[in-house]
């Protein structure tokens, strides 16, 4: 049996059970936080609790205890 990964996407926890793996991609956490992936900015949260940008289709290693805040990216027509 495998632990469970429990990761936090805009305060909201989410584990194996809602389909966190070990490794996932931008894409995999948006949607997580039901953001379509074309339109999501995802940050991690670092070592100082700063929110780093995590550039689109990265693959992450996923370990327990991750913070991730996921928004939408705009962009205004002319």
């Amino acid at each position: 049996m495998t632990d469970m990964l429990e990761i936090t996407v805009n305060r909201r926890r989410f584990d194996t059970r809602h389909g966190v793996t070990q490794e996932m991609t931008t894409a995999d956490i948006a949607g997580l936080a039901g953001v379509p992936a074309q339109n999501a900015v995802v940050e991690q949260e670092g070592d100082r609790n700063e929110l780093v940008l995590v550039p689109c289709d990265t693959r992450l290693e996923i370990t327990t205890g991750m913070h991730f805040l996921v928004t939408r990216h705009f962009v205004m027509g002319g």
